[in-house]
């Protein structure tokens, strides 16, 4: 990791932590910090609280999970507890380095196979003959990118001139299709099967955008980056 944040990144100033109280400590102590990338499994971490602490305390700093877990819900539940990307420790240097540049340009980082794990979900439904939509609707595209936008459930009813229990229902049926129980995650498996479906990984419109601050420069950091992870 060291090296890929030297070379690939152009990072130099590093500090590593071996639990996750020590990242606490090293960010209270260091306020220039523009990146974490930490390890699930960290010693004294208690996953999604951990991270969600980690986003409440220091809402500036990007926070990336570089985890050898694929787990569906996992990365749910982490990019629930508002990480800037989830990365599987499998992928290679120049895709981890390049999902790494698109948080630190301000981006979010889905891992594109989770759309791969939903696929799966649903083949499996099918099978076991259960009997459900496959894809969705575009209204309900358009309610969830709505949605993802920030906007409310009456914000939206107003935009598309429907009811605004009308608008609950379709968001109750995406969250159902898409086997989520939230508008984070249903936004997160969205954001992954657009970046499947897109050869040039052109990104759907408000879908997981940052609405707040700035996206940094690439490649020119004058501030710390955090690297934890379990020795």
């Amino acid at each position: 990791m060291t090296t890929l944040f030297a070379r690939n990144l152009g990072l130099s100033d590093l500090s590593e932590a071996w639990d996750f109280p020590s990242v606490i400590a090293r960010l209270a102590s260091r306020r220039s910090i523009d990146l974490v990338t930490i390890d699930l499994g960290l010693p004294g971490m208690h996953k999604r609280e951990g991270l969600r602490d980690l986003r409440v305390k220091y809402p500036d700093v990007r926070v990336v999970v570089v985890t050898a877990s694929r787990d569906r819900e996992m990365v749910l539940d982490a990019l629930g507890a508002g990480v800037h990307g989830y990365i599987p420790k499998d992928y290679p240097v120049h895709e981890m380095a390049d999902a790494l540049l698109k948080v630190l340009g301000g981006q979010i980082y889905v891992p594109s196979f989770l759309s791969d794990l939903h696929a799966r979900k649903a083949s499996i439904a099918d099978d076991d003959g259960g009997a459900h939509e496959t894809a969705l609707t575009g209204r309900q595209f358009e309610v969830l990118n709505l949605l993802a936008a920030g906007r409310s459930n009456k914000e939206i009813a107003r935009l598309l001139s429907i009811a605004e229990g009308t608008v609950k229902v379709h968001i109750a049926a995406a969250f159902r299709m898409l086997g989520v129980h939230n508008r984070v995650s249903a936004v997160a498996v969205m954001q992954a099967r657009a970046y499947n479906d897109s050869a040039d990984e052109t990104y759907l419109p408000g879908l997981l955008e940052e609405k707040r601050g700035r996206p940094m420069l690439q490649r020119n950091f004058s501030g710390v980056s955090q690297i934890s992870y379990r020795r």
